[in-house]
């Protein structure tokens, strides 16, 4: 049996004035994380509580307290990262999940880059992960040679995916990613080192604003009653909350994009403009300027419409039936953000067996298709709209049942959100009332869709999601690590004399730090879709299109596949962040 401290697998009630009474409780469970649930004022709260200081282990005190809003992918893989530092004594469990109700995945093939899947890989001794893992890669397939073509059908370059070198693509039904992902999560419930809060006590409406916690809040769960009624406080409270929920995240849309002005950073592309950092409330820092302007909150948090939609399926046609399907393949458009790509997938089925399937991705600016409401019909329009195009496009969209193709308007998000880090300065310029006194608030870090929404043309956003959800724990290890020395925080109540396990400022300033380093992935990523964007699903009319059409195809026809492979992999390994040292730290 395992005898490191599991968080809150021991729980204690204690009817205590303070944290420090709080502690004394659980000292009977000395050497243990022990979960102490405390009564103040009518207000159930639980702490993380590590009595092994007197044996010279960890530091006594309050451990972090996480919350992760958000059941998506990027949400489970932040919860399944995090909680090895619970067993580590890092942190206090159980993390608290919090999904407002079952997401419903779709059976279409999704792709994963193998850079999201590599803290995965790399935990040999933590069950969940390898869970994780093989279940993905049980269920999917890796894609190795992409090839890139014009309407006509002629090839215009390969990308070779093969090799120790190069990032592996997995395809896989985005039911059994996020199937993998649960596994994994239920796993580690069962350890007791995560709590998954679904249905009415999964729906976050916001974070308490008036907590009367230095550096903690509760949650507000949306009440299941009349519409009046008020939300009601999560019975813990955290000191970081990890918004993961979507790129409608309702954090996000609240507390993101108030920022003070630390400094202007051009990156480089039209989707991110110059990003202004958030909040400060670090030591030394004296070159903030604090600012709130509804309409500025209004431009971070916004989203931007890409002109186009995204239409994909499933096709039941094999490499049996139908020549050219060997390989992924897309064929790039001339006009009207028009694109094609399919990728093959196989997935196993009951007794051993096996089932092909090619997923094909569409992507067109079209009125007349998207406001189509009859399924059949706009199928009809949609292979009306590629009819001049090369084999084996129609025989794919043609052998896909109209009810099952789907129909997504392209949007991105036009900003980044970054860390918030003063939740009591913000609330104060967003509500214009003064925070309770003494109190500092959580920390809200964004992850996956709630951090930034991309473009969908490279079909990276479940990658990143996941590769932050890694930095993220990454990040935390690193600064709670080189806090074992004995960090003190200020009372966790007014004159309780409390102690936190860790420094609130080195939190702080760690995820800002990891904020920046995870700037340069995003770049990398933003600029190869513009450049895709450009050459290979030109807008109507546009001169990127001429230039593509007329002179970029053209010289890539004479150009030798020994000179375009590489370049081709070199794009797609940018896009990754692998050329700029940021991409997983």
């Amino acid at each position: 049996m395992q005898l490191t401290p599991l968080g809150c697998i021991l729980s204690r009630r204690c009817s205590a004035a303070s944290t420090k009474a709080a502690a004394s409780c659980g000292k009977s469970f000395a050497g243990l994380g022990v979960c102490v649930r405390l009564e103040r004022k009518n207000l159930w709260r639980h702490f993380s509580v590590d009595t092994d200081a007197v044996g010279g282990g960890r530091p006594s005190g309050e451990r972090l307290r996480i919350a992760v809003v958000g059941g998506g992918a990027a949400g489970l893989s932040t919860a399944l990262h995090l909680a090895p530092l619970v067993t580590a004594g890092l942190i206090g469990g159980p993390i608290d999940v919090f999904e407002a109700g079952e997401r419903q995945s779709s059976s279409i093939g999704v792709g994963i880059w193998s850079t999201a899947l590599y803290a995965f890989r790399d935990s040999k001794d933590v069950e969940s992960h390898q869970i994780v893992f093989d279940d993905m890669f049980r269920k999917g397939t890796l894609s190795e040679k992409v090839g890139f073509r014009s309407p006509s059908g002629d090839w215009l370059a390969e990308s070779n995916l093969a090799g120790d070198k190069t990032p592996d693509f997995l395809f896989l039904r985005e039911s059994d990613m996020l199937g993998a992902l649960r596994k994994g999560i239920d796993h580690e419930v069962q350890r007791g080192r995560v709590v998954v809060h679904s249905g009415p006590s999964g729906r976050i409406d916001s974070i308490a604003e008036d907590s009367p916690e230095p550096w903690s809040a509760p949650l507000l769960v949306r009440s299941d009653g009349p519409e009046n009624n008020p939300p009601e406080p999560t019975e813990r409270d955290y000191h970081l909350i990890v918004a993961a929920d979507g790129m409608n995240s309702v954090l996000r849309k609240t507390y993101g994009g108030h920022v003070a002005k630390r400094r202007r950073r051009f990156l480089g592309t039209g989707a991110m403009g110059n990003e202004s950092d958030g909040l400060l409330d670090l030591p030394g820092d004296g070159t903030t300027e604090d600012r709130w302007d509804v309409r500025t909150h209004s431009e971070a948090t916004n989203i931007q419409d890409r002109h186009y939609h995204v239409f994909r399926g499933n096709s039941t046609v094999t490499r049996d039936e139908v020549e050219g399907l060997e390989n992924a393949f897309q064929t790039w458009g001339e006009s009207c953000n028009m694109r094609f790509a399919t990728v093959p997938m196989e997935f196993p089925l009951p007794g051993g067996k096996t089932r092909e399937m090619h997923t094909w991705f569409i992507t067109i600016d079209d009125e007349s298709i998207s406001s189509e409401a009859d399924p059949e019909r706009r199928k009809e329009k949609l292979l009306g709209a590629f009819a001049d195009w090369h084999d084996p496009i129609r025989q794919l969209v043609g052998a896909t049942p109209a009810a099952e193709i789907s129909m997504e308007r392209a949007v991105a998000h036009v900003h980044s959100c970054e860390p918030v880090v003063n939740f009591r300065r913000v609330v104060e310029q967003m509500r214009g009332v003064p925070f309770p006194s003494g109190s500092r608030g959580p920390v809200v870090q964004f992850v996956g869709d709630a951090f930034m929404t991309v473009d969908p043309i490279l079909a990276q956003g479940f990658t990143i999601g996941m590769e932050g959800a890694a930095a993220l724990a990454e990040s935390l290890e690193r600064c709670l690590r080189q806090d074992l020395g004995g960090a003190t925080g200020p009372p966790l109540g007014q004159g309780s004399g409390g102690r936190l396990a860790f420094s609130p400022r080195l939190v702080r300033k760690e995820l800002l730090d990891r904020h920046d380093r995870r700037m340069d992935r995003l770049i990398c990523l933003l600029r190869s879709s513009e450049l895709v964007q450009a050459l290979g699903q030109p807008t109507k009319g546009s001169l990127s299109g001429w230039i593509s059409r007329w002179l970029v195809r053209p010289a890539m026809r004479l150009a030798p596949g020994f000179a375009k492979t590489p370049f081709f992999n070199r794009v797609m390994e940018y896009s990754l962040g692998l050329h700029t040292g940021g991409q997983n730290k």
